[in-house]
C-alpha cells in the first residue's frame, strides 16, 4: 500500500500538485466534511450530515455538537490554507503558537494543563502538567527537524503519537491532533486524513496510538530528558496509525486525483466492473484491486468508477 501512495503522489505532481484547498473545490469540500464529522465522532459528537450543512450555512449552532462541528471545520479549513501556502512556497511554518491557536480556535482555551491527564478510550498516561512545557519544545524541535526526513509517513504517525502522548491541554487534544496531523500532510503535497469515528475503526485508533505509546510510557511519569525520549523513539512501533494514516490518504488521493485526470485530461471514468471486463477480471477480483489500492478509483453514489489506464504499475509489490 505505501508503494503505491508513492506512485500517487507522482502522478499529483505530474498533474500540477495538490490543488488549492477551498470550498468551491468540490473534493476539497467532501474531504473537509468527512473529516470534521468523523473526527469530533472520536470524541464523542455526533453530527449528522443534514445537521453539518445546516450549521455550515447558517454559522449558527443550536446544539453543542453543532458547535463543535462548526469550530473543527472553520479551523481545519484555515490551518489547511496555511499548510497550502507551505506546500506551494516550499517554506514550512510550525511552532507552538501555531498549536496553541489551532487549540483556541476548535474552542477551547490552548493553556497547558496544570495538572494530570488521561486519555479516554486509551490506555495512554501523559506526563504530568510540571513536565509539559519540557515536551512539547521536544515536540516542535523533533517536528521541524524531521519534516524533510525521507521516511515521511513513518514521521507523520510519530509525531502524532508524540502529540497525543503528551495531551499538552485540558481539552481538545485529540481533534488539535488530527488537525495538525492533517496540516503536516498538506504541507508536504499530500491529501489530509480522515481517522473514521465509528467504534470499530475508534478502537483500531486507539490501539495505534497505545503500540506507539509503548517505549515511551516509562518516561512520561518522570522529569523530562530529552536524550532518554530520542532514544526511546528509534524503536517506536507505528506500523498500526501508518496503515491507518495511508488507507485514508490513498482515499482521498483517489478523489483528488480522479477529478483532476477528468477535468485537464480530459479521462472518462468507467464502472469498475466494466473496467474489469475490459482487462479480463472477474467483478470480485476487481473489487478486491480496488480494495488493496492497486486501481485509482472513486465512489459516486453506489458505484466505483475508475479505467483501465488507472491499474497501478507496481501492481505485484505489496
Amino acid at each position: 500500500m505505501r508503494n503505491s501512495i508513492a506512485e500517487r503522489l507522482h502522478l499529483l505532481e505530474n498533474l500540477g500538485g495538490l490543488p488549492e484547498p477551498e470550498v468551491i473545490n468540490e473534493e476539497w469540500l467532501c474531504i473537509l466534511r468527512e473529516e470534521t464529522r468523523n473526527s469530533i465522532l472520536i470524541e464523542g459528537f455526533f453530527v449528522s450530515e443534514e445537521e453539518l450543512e445546516e450549521v455550515l450555512a447558517s454559522g449558527r449552532p443550536l446544539k453543542k455538537s453543532q458547535e463543535e462541528a462548526l469550530n473543527y471545520y472553520r479551523t481545519a479549513r484555515f490551518l489547511y490554507g496555511l499548510a497550502y501556502e507551505n506546500y506551494k512556497s516550499g517554506r514550512f511554518f510550525f511552532g507552538i503558537p501555531l498549536i496553541r491557536q489551532t487549540s483556541k480556535t476548535i474552542g477551547t482555551k490552548g493553556e497547558y494543563r496544570k495538572g494530570d491527564s488521561r486519555l479516554t478510550g486509551a490506555k495512554i498516561v501523559p506526563p504530568p502538567g510540571l513536565f509539559i512545557n519540557d515536551w512539547m519544545t521536544f515536540f516542535e524541535e523533533y517536528v521541524n527537524q524531521e519534516f524533510r526526513r525521507e521516511v515521511f509517513l513513518s514521521f507523520i504517525a510519530k509525531q502524532h503519537v508524540i502529540f497525543e502522548i503528551i495531551h499538552p491541554f485540558e481539552d481538545g487534544n485529540g481533534r488539535t491532533g488530527r488537525i495538525i496531523l492533517s496540516y503536516l500532510l498538506i504541507s508536504a503535497g499530500y491529501p489530509p486524513v480522515i481517522l473514521k469515528g465509528d467504534d470499530e475503526n475508534k478502537n483500531k485508533y486507539y490501539k495505534a496510538l497505545e503500540k506507539g505509546d509503548y517505549v515511551l510510557r516509562k518516561l512520561t511519569g518522570i522529569p523530562f530528558s530529552r536524550q532518554d525520549v530520542q532514544n526511546a523513539l528509534g524503536g517506536m512501533e507505528t506500523s498500526l496509525l501508518e496503515d491507518l494514516i495511508t488507507e485514508s490518504i490513498r482515499v482521498n488521493f483517489d478523489r483528488i486525483l480522479t477529478r483532476l485526470l477528468e477535468e485537464k485530461e480530459g479521462m472518462k471514468l468507467k464502472p469498475a466492473r466494466e473496467v474489469g471486463k475490459a482487462l479480463n477480471y472477474s467483478p470480485d477480483s476487481i473489487r478486491t484491486l480496488i480494495a488493496r489500492g492497486k486501481f485509482i478509483a472513486v465512489k459516486r453514489g453506489k458505484e466505483w468508477l475508475t479505467h483501465e489506464n488507472l491499474l497501478l504499475k507496481g501492481t505485484g509489490r505489496d
